[in-house]
């Protein structure tokens, strides 16, 4: 069985991400699940493109998505993807989407099968504070979330707060361990 386990580069003039630090962080393999790792640009045109051939070569039974907000205390587990790009501020090739739908012919929005619910429940209280968001943003982390859903179907989205970047790369990959352990029961 595959994990792909995606996280960003810096962005905005940042030096770091915390997704690409916890990303290094991680073993290669949970048990008998391998775990495949790549760090996406911060593109709205060349991360789908990088995702696309990452699910291509590794074929994963499971996509788990990092991204960093940057505000916040509490990691979010995004429910849906919008069918939507758009940003005041642009990526990190400086471009800027305006209201532009990313599939003509697709939902407004695609929703994780994963049961995020339960994976909340779980959550709560074991590791770090954590809650159910509804939506992933327009920008680029919803881009892939969407792209994610759309070929791929078993994908769920993490977003972690910038705001613990100092504090916590020990306890995310605790609580990432504990999620992707809790997400293998539900796909087998």
């Amino acid at each position: 069985m595959r994990i792909l386990l995606t996280a960003f580069e810096p962005f905005g003039g940042a030096e770091t991400n915390i997704t690409q630090s916890i990303l290094s962080l991680l073993p290669n393999s949970i048990a008998d699940w391998a775990i495949e790792k790549v760090c996406l640009p911060v593109s709205f045109k060349r991360a789908p493109i990088v995702l696309r051939e990452a699910i291509a070569t590794y074929s994963p039974d499971l996509v788990i998505m990092l991204g960093q907000c940057p505000a916040g205390e509490n990691i979010r587990l995004e429910r849906f993807a919008i069918n939507m790009m758009d940003s005041t501020k642009g990526d990190n090739d400086g471009y800027i989407p305006n209201e532009e739908t990313i599939y003509a012919d697709q939902p407004l929005a695609l929703q994780t099968p994963l049961p995020i619910k339960e994976l909340v429940n779980f959550c709560t209280g074991n590791v770090l504070p954590i809650q159910i968001s509804n939506s992933a943003g327009l920008y680029v982390c919803n881009r892939v979330y969407y792209e994610a859903l759309y070929l791929h179907q078993r994908a769920i989205f993490v977003h972690v707060p910038k705001s613990m970047e100092g504090m916590i790369a020990k306890k995310v990959l605790e609580f990432l361990l504990l999620k992707i352990r809790t997400c293998v029961k539900y796909i087998l």
